[in-house]
């Protein structure tokens, strides 16, 4: 027993030491690598990485062409210098954050210098982020857009549904807002908002679930010779749609009454993917995909950002619906080619600027 005892104390031992290794080597990389000596941690912990400025190779250009991939102070793309100047903020995921497109190609820089070529200057801020569903946008404007110094924009334009789709129904509409009601909870969101460690471990989880809900980017074209296959939808579809579409009704409530206490008009726009069509009445998909499924799904939930934009009262427009892609618009089921890019800000021109560059409404 006595050696037994001993042998205890002895692993005890070790793995104390270990302990304290490891905790010493993470000190200075915590310190190096994470928020605690600035002002970053409060938005970085929504995984937004401001003062970013990359000179880089992009598939979606020639070889010989770098892109500017730039994010300023506050983690917001666009050229600007006072946050006080932007009038129009677009929030939406990855397809509004076009990490593969040069700065002054994203839809959002095309936007702006169209609606500037109607005479209708206004100053559009792109605070879109990978992975980012109504969840994301919803606690934005408490833990990110609040944070920024005069940003007071008069619309927030939101390109939203494709990550909705993955978004499990029992999901908490506000449950990312970082409103806690005791000390201990304001303590572990201080933690993880400066941590390094937390956040290489948010972005990995991150990276994780959006590669098992198909939603990372890939480098594959939908063209013309793309094959398609038939599909039929799961037999719990129906419900699972409808599951998911009123509890992304009730996100879509919380995320407008925050943009309207934020003292901005919100505008809605529907999102579009090219994996799975509906034909004669029959689903097909592009081969070896769940695209039929996924647009299915899409197709839901686009329709409920519609109704709710009409029970609301708000601005709706339905991309969606409207815009009608060629093949080589999109660089995989969801994201676009600096053509669709182009295709999106042309229509976009022509819907938003009613809207926004009405003198009425400005």
């Amino acid at each position: 027993m006595r050696r037994f005892f001993s042998a205890l104390r002895w692993a005890v031992l070790v793995v104390a030491v270990n302990l304290l290794v490891l905790l010493l080597l993470l000190i200075p990389l915590e310190l190096i690598f994470g928020g605690w000596l600035g002002s970053e941690g409060d938005i970085s912990v929504l995984n937004v990485k401001p003062n970013t400025f990359n000179i880089e190779s992009s598939p979606l250009y020639p070889t010989d062409v770098k892109i500017l991939y730039r994010r300023d102070r506050y983690g917001l793309r666009g050229v600007f210098g006072d946050p006080r100047t932007v009038d129009v903020l677009v929030v939406g995921g990855s397809t509004t954050a076009e990490r593969f497109i040069d700065e002054k190609d994203t839809w959002t820089a095309q936007l702006e210098t169209l609606l500037d070529e109607r005479k209708c200057r206004r100053i559009i801020a792109n605070a879109g982020i990978d992975g980012y569903s109504t969840i994301g946008h919803i606690a934005s404007f408490d833990r990110w857009f609040s944070r920024i110094p005069g940003l007071k924009p008069r619309f927030v334009v939101v390109y939203v549904g494709v990550n909705d789709t993955a978004v499990a129904p029992g999901k908490v509409s506000d449950a990312d807002s970082q409103k806690y009601s005791s000390h201990w909870r304001s303590f572990e969101h201080y933690v993880a908002g400066n941590s390094a460690v937390r956040k290489l471990f948010v972005s990995a989880r991150g990276w994780w679930q959006a590669k098992q809900a198909r939603l990372p980017h890939h480098e594959i074209r939908i063209e013309t010779d793309t094959l398609w296959e038939p599909a039929v939808l799961p037999a719990t579809f129906a419900a699972d749609a409808l599951s998911k579409s009123a509890a992304y009704m009730d996100r879509l409530k919380q995320l407008n009454q925050n943009i309207r206490d934020f003292g901005s008009q919100p505008i809605y726009i529907t999102q579009y993917r090219v994996d799975g069509r509906l034909v004669d009445g029959q689903w097909q998909q592009v081969i070896g995909s769940n695209g039929a499924k996924d647009t299915a799904m899409l197709d839901a939930l686009n329709r409920t950002t519609l109704a709710f934009c009409h029970v609301m009262g708000e601005s709706c427009i339905d991309l969606a619906g409207k815009v009608r892609f060629e093949p080589g618009d999109f660089y995989d089921a969801v994201h676009t080619t600096l053509a669709g890019s182009t295709r999106i800000a042309a229509y976009l021109a022509d819907a938003l600027s009613p809207i926004i560059c009405d003198g009425a409404n400005w």
